[in-house]
């Protein structure tokens, strides 16, 4: 089938060219996961802070179970921390390199 006239004249005499391999349901996925990491960002929530609101909300003998838990979970979440490009702060406190929390804070603005 054969473009409308008015799009084939608009690609040939322009830069805009078809993109065969973009996949919207990606860019939704990356778009929903940017907004979440924002909003997880924004709530400022700490292992710390975890344990100090289980500490008070639960009561000592199924602290053990949880502690357990909060383990399995660290160990998870460390696996994934190397492949993580949102994250500035490591999973252990330490900070990344200036040179990737520049590149970040410098695509924070595009979004």
């Amino acid at each position: 089938m054969a473009l409308p006239r008015l799009t084939g004249a608009l690609r040939s005499f322009s830069n805009v060219t078809k993109q065969d391999n973009y996949n919207e349901e990606v860019a939704d996925l990356k778009i929903k996961r940017s907004k979440l990491h924002e909003q997880v960002l924004d709530l400022g929530l700490t292992w710390k802070k975890i344990i100090k609101f289980l500490d008070e909300k639960l009561e000592k003998s199924k602290m053990r179970s949880i502690n357990e838990d909060l383990k399995d979970i660290l160990h998870a979440a460390k696996q994934i921390e190397v492949n993580c490009p949102f994250q500035k702060r490591r999973l252990d406190g330490k900070e990344k390199d200036e040179k990737m929390s520049r590149a970040s804070d410098r695509f924070r603005g595009l979004r």
